[in-house]
């Protein structure tokens, strides 16, 4: 349990124990751990909560330096790529108005967009283009905290309306703050990277249509799905898994159509091939579980 106090007590993966002033930040200790930490790190971790690097901290507890390398990097490189795709869809349709974000970075990204049509294929390429060259920007990320009126002038000001409009969804006496990476600005809480360079990879997935606030009696926004990695191989890896589990989703639905149309007697060269033909007596009782099972991997159509 943490505690707020002027003294920041933080007991680091080693055991040690860093007592700092509170509103110290995580990239300065960071920083003061040495100078290569402090270059690789992507965010940081307070008793299991992702913290951002330029978040003041004021509570203790056990804490370490998110890198690359980490387990939890994958948090705050989607989460920090999601802004990397409101920016490309600004850039190349202005009249463009974004909503929010996932919530849940851990596998995927996403923003809603309030747009005239919805997305293309084609225009999917165009956003993954336009979002790698900004990649190349290598911007910084930049932590502000604002005030509600001053966010909802700025916000005003840009053309923003979805955006004021969440702002009355943020309790009241809670930190408002925005993060900004060269000329895009966002209102958000984070996480987020250093810098644009920690982005290694992005991939956008798919489109579609969704109600605004999840509401249908909303108007309809268009959401944009990607992943985001911190190295290539590792998208080049997660790509790879998605078209074996659609692999062996379709032949697990062509299985369950087979004994559906076929019975027993494909049922039972199933069996077979799942080395289960010695079951004698039992044939028929593992008949029942093997077409059990398939039905319920690849779910009842």
């Amino acid at each position: 349990m943490t505690t707020a106090t002027e003294a920041v007590r933080l007991t680091l993966p080693d055991g040690s124990v860093r007592e700092v002033t509170a509103g110290t930040t995580a990239l300065e200790i960071a920083e003061s751990i040495g100078p290569r930490l402090a270059k690789d790190a992507v965010g940081a971790e307070l008793d299991g909560r992702l913290v951002d690097l330029r978040t003041p901290l004021t509570e203790s507890g056990e804490f370490k330096i998110v890198t690359a390398k980490s387990a939890e990097a994958g948090e705050f490189i989607r989460h920090s790529a999601e802004h990397v795709l409101a920016d490309a869809v600004k850039r190349l349709w202005p009249e463009v108005e974004i909503d929010v974000g996932r919530k849940d970075h851990s596998e995927k990204f996403q923003y809603d967009f309030r747009f005239s049509r919805p997305f293309t294929p084609d225009d999917l390429e165009r956003i993954e283009e336009k979002m790698n060259e900004i990649l190349g920007e290598d911007h910084r990320f930049e932590r502000i905290e604002t005030t509600r009126e001053e966010a909802a002038e700025l916000f005003e000001e840009m053309g923003e309306h979805l955006k004021v409009e969440r702002l009355q969804d943020i309790p009241e006496g809670e930190t408002i703050t925005l993060y900004k990476d060269g000329p895009f600005v966002d209102l958000c809480r984070g996480p987020h990277v250093q810098k644009l360079s920690q982005i290694g990879a992005v991939k956008l997935l798919e489109a579609s249509g969704v109600y605004w606030k999840g509401d249908e009696s909303n108007e309809m926004l268009q959401r944009i799905y990607g992943t985001a990695f911190a190295r290539p191989k590792e998208l080049e890896a997660y790509l790879a898994a998605i078209e074996e589990a659609r692999a062996l989703e379709v032949h697990g639905r062509l299985r369950t159509r087979n004994v559906r149309h076929h019975g027993a007697g494909f049922a039972r060269q199933e069996i077979e091939r799942l080395g289960l033909h010695d079951a004698g007596n039992h044939v028929d009782s593992l008949f029942e579980s093997v077409l059990m099972e398939l039905i319920h991997q690849v779910g009842d159509e």
